[in-house]
């Protein structure tokens, strides 16, 4: 099974000729992107909280960011 096979699997599932391209620009599949953006998130959130512990930030600064973050 190939990389790509999810582009087979579209097709399956019926997704449009401009989704399929669209998969085929980014390398990644429509019912993916959520679990890349929670990771995403994460990561995010990780680094935010090694910011403050090292006291790289103030805690406003963390409350503020952390805000923004989980809008």
């Amino acid at each position: 099974m190939s990389d790509w096979d999810f582009l087979y699997e579209m097709k399956d599932r019926r997704y449009s000729e401009a989704e399929i391209q669209d998969a085929m620009a980014s390398g990644v599949a429509p019912w993916e992107w959520a679990f890349i953006e929670k990771q995403g998130r994460k990561a995010e959130w990780e680094k935010l909280k090694s910011l403050r512990d090292a006291g790289t930030i103030s805690r406003e600064e963390f409350k503020k960011r952390k805000v923004e973050m989980f809008r």
